[in-house]
């Protein structure tokens, strides 16, 4: 049987901080203010940039600061910080030259974030129940393990099926290139997989808040119940939704889009607990600026590790690979992945210290942080607080240039704000073809052709296979009367973007129409012989028989 006694200390920073940052119910009260008021869970996507610097970024300031802020830190948690930090990194280094390699770090890290915030709620349960006086016996651990197991399941075979929407969803795809690759469950055992872990986890869950009630009651197990009714509104409620309602969510599905909720819930959770730790052992005062002052930490080691590898390897610095073709989610997958690595490390009950503080059954001994001094310590600090708050302004005003100078203004048509943000992205480091191909629209609005031709072969000089681009251009060749440039265009875009059945809609129409006999037209075209090339190579062969 499982025990209770005493708890001397049931919460961490007190019942309501407690609940909504820390449980969840925070992010149900979000979702529901959206409902009520008619908004989708996507109406807010041009600011989420914005909130994740509040929240997703200093997440993993705050590992950062716990792995390496101090020697003592380094010292024991160096094969984690150094060798293994140094291969994912040397592995970002090798993606970006190789492609398939990109895919598979995006892949893994996509695939392994819903274990991460899996396994941290499960935790989280475990050290509630202990501060509410309840030692789990191994059989009630397992049965509560197995429940939050089986929500991972129904996550993992809906992202990993036939059918799953991760190439159309730009967090999960950047290019052709760099994309979440799925290992395509055939349909009828990814419904049959889904069916089975969906029922034993309505029954295992039924279970476990059937033995947890016998244990005690709800006030004192409120924290863990809300963790696992979050669990199930984090990845559950959204693989039903996505069965039942593919649009719900946006285009992307509602799976997709609601992992961008998640993790912002799940950051929110882990700065929660992060600041009560270190307050707890010592590393930050007890008074109320002294969270504000730990999450400016926290801001400024997040943003540098997520900005600079980006800002130096982006065209007009190394110039390898345009931000949103690839980089930027190179970038979040291995900040992601290395992450995770820390984390297995830094966060276990079962580690005396950590225990201590997170269970909170012994008091543990603050670990006061002696201030460095000397001129070497004052330049270390500087320079730490200049390249977070350099990084965190890139971060800032490229989210701000994207909404307002981008996707706001050329939606109102307002071409001299779209040219200027896009030269002031691309001095931040984020110059896109989506860009370029907003400029070529604006453009193309004004009758001016010749400048839209050239804002489209700008934005393919980014990224020669960006389907967007390449399906703008098409017309431009088109309107030029270059049908055959037009039709390989159209067939790379079809090919580059699977997920738009638009871009192959477009390709057949333009193929069947040079293939049609010169009499049925009533332009002079091209006749095009053979059917649609079966890949590049078949269409540089078709495209050189072809004479205009």
């Amino acid at each position: 049987m499982s025990t209770a006694v005493a708890a001397p200390r049931p919460w961490l920073l007190g019942p309501w901080p407690d609940l909504l940052l820390g449980c969840g119910l925070g992010y149900g009260l979000v979702v529901v203010a959206l409902a009520a008021i008619g908004a989708p869970m996507g109406s807010l996507e041009g600011w989420l940039p914005l909130v994740v610097l509040v929240t997703g970024i200093p997440h993993y300031g705050a590992t950062l600061l716990r792995v390496y802020g101090t020697e003592s830190a380094r010292r024991r948690y160096f094969l984690y910080a150094f060798p293994l930090g140094f291969l994912v990194w040397g592995a970002f280094a090798g993606a970006l030259a190789a492609p398939r390699l990109g895919t598979w770090l995006i892949t893994l890290y996509l695939t392994w974030s819903p274990w991460h915030y899996t396994a941290q709620n499960f935790g989280l349960v475990m050290m509630f129940l202990r501060r509410a006086g309840i030692t789990p016996t191994p059989a009630l651990r397992r049965l509560v393990w197995i429940s939050f197991v089986l929500s991972f399941v129904l996550v993992f075979v809906n992202i990993h099926g036939a059918a799953s929407a991760g190439g159309a969803d730009p967090l999960q795809a950047a290019s052709a290139s760099y994309r979440f690759a799925p290992l395509g469950i055939p349909a009828r055992f990814a419904l049959g997989a889904l069916a089975v872990a969906g029922a034993s986890y309505v029954v295992v869950t039924g279970l476990v808040i059937r033995k947890l009630v016998a244990l005690a009651g709800i006030t004192r197990l409120a924290p863990a119940l809300t963790l696992v009714l979050s669990q199930a509104a984090w990845f559950v409620l959204p693989v039903l939704l996505g069965l039942a309602r593919p649009a719900l969510y946006g285009p992307g599905g509602a799976t997709a889009l609601a992992f961008i909720w998640v993790a912002i819930a799940h950051s929110v959770q882990y700065l929660w607990i992060s600041f009560h730790y270190a307050r707890a052992s010592g590393s930050v005062d007890k008074a109320a600026p002294a969270g504000l002052l730990y999450l400016g930490k926290t801001v400024l080691a997040g943003s540098t590790i997520w900005v600079f590898p980006a800002l130096v390897c982006a065209p007009g610095a190394l110039g390898i690979l345009p931000f949103e073709s690839g980089l930027g989610l190179l970038v979040a997958a291995v900040v992601n992945l290395h992450h995770f690595i820390l984390d297995g490390a830094i966060w276990k009950l079962r580690d005396g210290t950590v225990g201590n503080v997170l269970v909170g059954q012994t008091s543990a001994a603050p670990q006061v942080v002696p201030a460095a001094r000397g001129l070497g310590a004052w330049v270390l600090r500087a320079a730490f607080i200049a390249a977070g708050l350099v990084a965190a302004g890139v971060w800032a005003a490229a989210a701000w240039e994207k909404e307002m100078g981008i996707r706001r203004a050329a939606a109102a048509g307002d071409l001299a704000r779209v040219e200027v943000a896009a030269r002031r992205l691309a001095r931040l480091g984020r110059d896109a073809p989506r860009i370029h191909v907003a400029i070529g629209r604006l453009r193309e609005a004004r009758g001016e052709k010749d400048a839209a031709h050239a804002a489209y072969e700008a934005a393919l000089a980014l990224d020669p296979e960006d389907a967007t681009a390449l399906d703008r251009i098409a017309e431009s060749w088109i309107s030029r009367g270059d049908f055959q440039r037009a039709l390989d265009a159209r067939y790379r875009a079809a090919r580059n973007a699977p997920d738009r059945p638009a871009l192959r809609r477009r390709y057949e129409e333009l193929l069947a129409r040079l293939q049609a006999p010169p009499e049925a037209e009533d332009t002079e075209v091209i006749v095009v012989g053979g059917a649609a090339p079966a890949n590049e190579a078949d269409a540089a062969t078709q495209s050189s028989r072809t004479t205009p």
